[in-house]
């Protein structure tokens, strides 16, 4: 028994057709919304629950916490920096006091960084005991009244200041007065 495939015939096409599918333009592929695009948007520009961010705010007091007992590593300096970087920007649309509280944790941070490069450990200086755990409530309260969208913004700007080489020396923070 001979078995037969069957072929599916492409309709012919004359000359004239040939010809202007040569030269016909390929069509751009249709874009399709994502039908989530406005909850998504939504939800980013509404500020967090009650005690959304409660597990970021341990996880940075208990970086501080090791930094205050001498066991601190680089992750954790960087984590408490950073947090001092994203409510300096934050709170320089909130309120000056606000920042002068940012500003003084920051100094606290690069001096203990100048400590470091220095030979010692990671530690903190009387004053940046004092304004540490104050700038860290401070950023908890601040962040806590922000949307998503505020907090990722602030984390774009603080690294686009890093980028340009706006960073604290250790000469600047010496002049700053801490311990609140």
């Amino acid at each position: 028994m001979k078995q037969t495939i069957q072929v599916e015939q492409v309709p012919k096409m004359n000359r004239e057709q040939r010809r202007a599918a040569k030269h016909r333009k390929p069509q751009k592929p249709q874009y399709r919304g994502d039908p989530l695009a406005a909850p998504k948007l939504i939800n980013m520009v509404q500020p967090f629950e009650p005690n959304e961010l409660m597990a970021q705010h341990n996880v940075t007091r208990c970086a501080f916490e090791r930094l205050r007992t001498g066991g601190g590593s680089g992750n954790d300096f960087n984590r408490v920096s950073m947090t001092f970087n994203m409510g300096l920007v934050i709170s320089e649309q909130i309120d000056t006091s606000l920042v002068d509280i940012m500003i003084r944790g920051q100094a606290a941070m690069v001096r203990m960084l100048d400590r470091y490069n220095r030979g010692l450990s990671l530690g903190f200086d009387a004053a940046g005991l004092v304004d540490v755990p104050a700038a860290i409530n401070a950023y908890e309260d601040i962040a806590d009244t922000q949307s998503a969208m505020q907090i990722t913004q602030a984390v774009r700007e603080a690294y686009r200041r890093f980028d340009e080489g706006n960073v604290l020396t250790p000469a600047w923070a010496n002049q700053v007065k801490g311990g609140a």
